[in-house]
């Protein structure tokens, strides 16, 4: 004779088998959400922490280039199938992917191109080169985050926004650069510059700590149990 087995206190079931897929699909979506956020809120703090000083741990840019591809992957590709930022949509996953691993390629560019080369627009051109390609994967990200439905609507333009934002800036500083390069050496400009390069990082702070905030855990607290019959008085 097999039985059924027990009510916890509650008077409820834990969900097992299929019956319980749901629920753990809630609960890898929460994982992944918090997970991705989290290692978004810990690049940023380490990069607002050391402020363009040489960190003093051995290796702690790579760690840094690490984290950073982590957070990319883990939202791009979700836990177990879900939690996916982009819907698992082969362009937003693609895009992700790009925008996670271009800080790695970069490093080992530089460590290929001479930064003393005898044609200083060599260094220009292939700076200029991985900045493009590293923001146009953002972009496609953004965009596919923001139409994939997988993110809440009150959420789902958060990352284009933030990414028009901290471009803006930047566009806006090389414009100064550009043209009036003896400005770079006023107070106020100095400050307008510094304050741009700290958008970008400020944006993934923010969005880190969206991710983490509305992660959906009130799914994952209302799909752990079932009610099979009400509690014994």
């Amino acid at each position: 004779m097999v039985s059924a087995p027990a009510p916890d206190d509650a008077g409820s079931l834990r969900q097992t088998g299929p019956a319980g897929a749901p629920a753990a699909a809630a609960r890898d979506a929460w994982l992944a959400w918090t997970i991705g956020g989290s290692l978004l809120v810990a690049h940023s703090a380490v990069i607002l922490m050391f402020n363009g000083m040489p960190m003093p741990l051995p290796g702690g840019p790579l760690v840094l280039v690490a984290v950073w591809a982590g957070a990319l992957l883990v939202l791009a590709f979700g836990i177990r199938r879900s939690g996916s930022v982009v819907a698992r949509r082969p362009l937003g996953v693609a895009a992700l992917a790009v925008a996670a691993v271009m800080p790695l390629v970069s490093m080992l560019v530089w460590s290929v191109v001479p930064l003393d080369s005898a044609d200083p627009a060599i260094g220009v051109m292939v700076g200029q080169a991985l900045a493009v390609v590293e923001l146009a994967a953002l972009a496609v990200a953004a965009v596919a985050i923001a139409r994939g439905g997988a993110v809440p609507h009150r959420l789902r333009w958060a990352p284009l926004i933030v990414l028009a934002v901290s471009a803006g800036a930047q566009i806006a500083v090389q414009a100064v650069a550009a043209t009036a390069p003896d400005a770079l050496a006023q107070p106020g400009v100095i400050a307008f510059f510094m304050g741009a390069t700290l958008l970008g990082t400020l944006g993934i702070l923010l969005l880190g700590i969206l991710a983490i905030v509305l992660a959906p855990r009130d799914r994952v607290r209302s799909d752990e149990t079932v009610q099979v019959f009400p509690p014994v008085a």
